[in-house]
């Protein structure tokens, strides 16, 4: 690898930045040259894992010297922070000290904002962009209003990105969502936009990955597509792994008790599974016991017995939800310090499973055929196991 040569990324619909945490643990020199996001609570969990956040916003005041108006208008130039269901900008309706905190979290990672109103050209460059956009028109358990093109449901923001692509040209590019992409409904318009990616000289490789292959016990299938720009040879994905880490590995002890089901939800025999159910970001609305038997959705376990020899039911805690996501212990306690629980619930089931990622961009930039590999970012790192 040239000396100093860092990988320069730039994320898009970038969440708490698992992208970033995956280049990071692999030990990938990287510099993110700039994210685009627009949910606030997203936005503060991303400034306070990857930047000095935490420490700052002790001392607003220090860092932050513009006036409410100010405050305001640099926030809507970004468009954020938006309501997640009206998209409507609440920086208006935001406290002085709110506007001050989020105007220094989206300094310090260099939000770009909502990605319609990003204009290509005043972008920096950057090697590898990601782009892990909205699914909820597209999830099975979602709106179903589909991602055509111009149609504005949330989806269709995947279009939004072409204009980056076509102005900056990086060499990688990284796509995630929900296995339905590439179901009867939804799979015309991910062909398309392919074929889009094509005719401006990238390559492209798509596969549907589970989480429970890849080191985290989930079931958690998900598409992920790399694109290399005029790359005659194709990238490989990661091939399956037998699974080591299983879901009773990842539970906390001594659990609050305001996460055990009520009214007499008991089993007579534990729930015993190697891995957990999918972790959708509604999973803090909660489950019962029947339906959680009968559906196989929203996940349950028992890890205790009361007086009367039945095994108590809870629900998963929100520190297990984020390592059911490959989030590392130290990163959710950042976070959980400033954010609710449903917050922290609802960030971990529309994130990206890190280990799934680590295997990826291993094989994109580690163990990659050395005769096709870039040398600027290969690297020589031992293979997993």
């Amino acid at each position: 690898m040239k000396k100093n040569k860092k990988l320069r990324v730039f994320e898009a619909f970038a969440g708490y930045g698992s992208q970033r945490m995956a280049l990071r643990n692999i030990g990938i020199p990287f510099e993110i040259v700039g994210i685009s996001e627009i949910e606030g609570e997203v936005i503060r969990s991303y400034a306070a894992i990857h930047t000095d956040f935490l420490e700052k916003r002790k001392n607003l005041d220090k860092f932050v010297n513009l006036d409410k108006e100010e405050l305001i208008a640099f926030l809507k130039k970004l468009n954020v922070p938006l309501d997640y269901k009206t998209f409507v900008n609440r920086a208006p309706k935001m406290k002085i000290e709110q506007l001050k905190e989020m105007y220094l979290a989206n300094k310090l990672i260099n939000n770009f904002g909502d990605i319609t109103k990003i204009d290509p050209e005043k972008l920096p460059d950057f090697d590898l962009f990601t782009y892990s956009f909205p699914c909820q028109d597209i999830s099975v358990a979602g709106y179903q209003n589909g991602l055509n093109e111009s149609s504005g449901t949330r989806s269709s923001l995947l279009w939004e990105c072409c204009k980056i692509i076509e102005a900056k040209k990086p060499r990688y590019l990284m796509m995630e969502n929900v296995k339905n992409l590439v179901g009867c409904n939804h799979k015309a318009n991910f062909l398309k936009f392919l074929r889009y990616l094509e005719t401006i000289g990238y390559k492209n490789r798509w596969a549907v990955l589970n989480a429970k292959d890849y080191g985290t016990p989930q079931h958690r299938e998900r598409v992920f597509c790399i694109s290399i720009l005029d790359e005659m040879n194709y990238f490989r994905f990661p091939k399956p792994e037998p699974l080591t880490t299983k879901l009773a590995d990842i539970l906390e002890q001594d659990v609050n008790e305001n996460f055990y089901l009520k009214n007499n939800q008991f089993m007579d025999c534990p729930i015993v599974q190697d891995y957990s159910y999918c972790i959708d970001s509604n999973y803090w609305k909660g489950s019962t016991l029947s339906s959680f038997l009968e559906k196989r959705r929203r996940q349950l376990v028992t890890d205790k017995i009361n007086e009367y020899g039945e095994y108590m039911v809870r629900r998963l805690t929100p520190h297990e939800a984020w390592r059911l996501m490959g989030v590392s212990d130290e990163d959710f306690h950042k976070v959980s310090s400033i954010m609710s629980n449903t917050s922290l619930y609802k960030q971990a089931g529309n994130s990206i499973v890190v280990s799934v990622l680590e295997r990826i961009f291993t094989n994109l930039f580690i163990n990659y055929d050395t005769t096709i590999q870039d040398p600027d970012f290969a690297v020589q790192l031992p293979l997993f196991n």
